[in-house]
């Protein structure tokens, strides 16, 4: 009978050993002056005593590249995130490099990629799709010497590209007050639990409201509402708006799913569209074109090609400065307004 393989050792044991955290022991593999002296030798004595072989992005990262990029994205596979992923296959291709997407679905697991992925999954990169980080999570990603570009959340620390939420709004409010659709109403994301993710929706909230506010009628509260990203949440909280009497000219949805969900609410009460109820929904999905619905653009397979872009930038060495890409949305207006 063979000898079974001893199980090999992991950063975890090392920094579990030498009575660290995973942090200093990952800042350690990267830069053994950047520990006090006595730190570091605990560590070393660690991995020695413990066999411990550094995997994959640990060490000089000049000395190796794996030609993998890893997305963390909360969202996938919601159709604005699929459009941006879209938009980074072709560059990463062309550069001989393969994606591996990782779904975040709570803070714990977003601690665990961030103190994992570079040592277990073997990638040159991170790009972050609408992440927000606390400020120990960004240490630790700064102490694992990954390449990182952020995607809608606007951090100095990283390069990033962003759209501007608030435009969107203001767009969206020009619009109903060119063609006179009052009394209108915003239809937001409800789920400002995830501490983790951003929430565009407020920023796009804002605009619309800000601008509506130019003419006496603004917005009121009570045609301010909430619902899950999805057709079917939206579906049916627009559903209940409409029966409570008082309803509105014009919508916004700050997403074209949730102003898809509007249409199939205001269907089932036979309300005609535009004629009845307008519609305006953000991100341009890929459906909206064969809906025929009208929507603020923020040029998802643009966002996702140039993220790509900045990140083998830096990887390839070819800049080291951290920089800042700003997308301009704008209306696409179809039959729905």
């Amino acid at each position: 009978m063979t000898e079974r393989k001893a199980k090999r050792a992991t950063i975890y044991d090392v920094a579990t050993d030498a009575g660290v955290s995973i942090t200093t022991v990952s800042r350690f593999l990267n830069n053994t002056e950047s520990v006090k002296t006595a730190t570091g030798t605990r560590i070393a004595d660690a991995m020695e005593k413990l066999d411990y072989v550094p995997q994959g992005n640990a060490g000089s990262r000049a000395n190796r590249s794996v030609g993998r990029i890893g997305v963390l994205t909360p969202f996938f596979p919601a159709p604005s995130f699929v459009q941006r992923l879209e938009g980074m296959i072709p560059i990463l291709r062309q550069n001989n490099f393969e994606m591996v997407v990782y779904t975040i679905e709570g803070s714990e697991q977003l601690d665990e990629y961030l103190t994992s992925v570079p040592f277990t999954r073997r990638i040159d990169g991170l790009i972050l799709m609408s992440v927000r980080l606390t400020a120990e999570q960004h240490r630790t990603l700064n102490a694992s010497g990954l390449h990182v570009v952020m995607v809608e959340s606007d951090d100095d620390n990283y390069s990033r590209v962003l759209a501007d939420d608030y435009q969107g709004g203001e767009i969206a409010a020009r619009l109903f007050l060119e063609k006179g659709y009052f009394p209108c109403a915003y239809i937001g994301d409800r789920n400002r639990d995830i501490s983790y993710s951003l929430h565009p929706s407020d920023v796009r909230l804002k605009g619309f409201r800000e601008t509506l506010n130019e003419v006496s009628s603004g917005l009121k509260n009570s045609m301010i509402i909430e619902s899950d990203t999805t057709v079917e949440s939206s579906r049916v909280v627009f559903g209940e708006l409409l029966d409570r009497g008082d309803r509105p000219r014009a919508v916004f949805a700050m997403s074209d799913l949730q102003a898809i969900g509007v249409l199939k609410a205001a269907r089932e009460r036979d309300l005609r569209v535009p004629e009845d109820l307008a519609v305006l929904g953000f991100d341009d999905i890929e459906s909206a074109d064969w809906l025929g619905l009208s929507s603020i653009t923020q040029h998802l397979g643009d966002s996702g090609r140039i993220a790509a872009g900045l990140l083998l930038e830096r990887i390839s060495g070819r800049s080291r400065a951290i920089q800042k890409v700003n997308l301009q949305v704008g209306l696409i207006e179809r039959d729905t307004t």
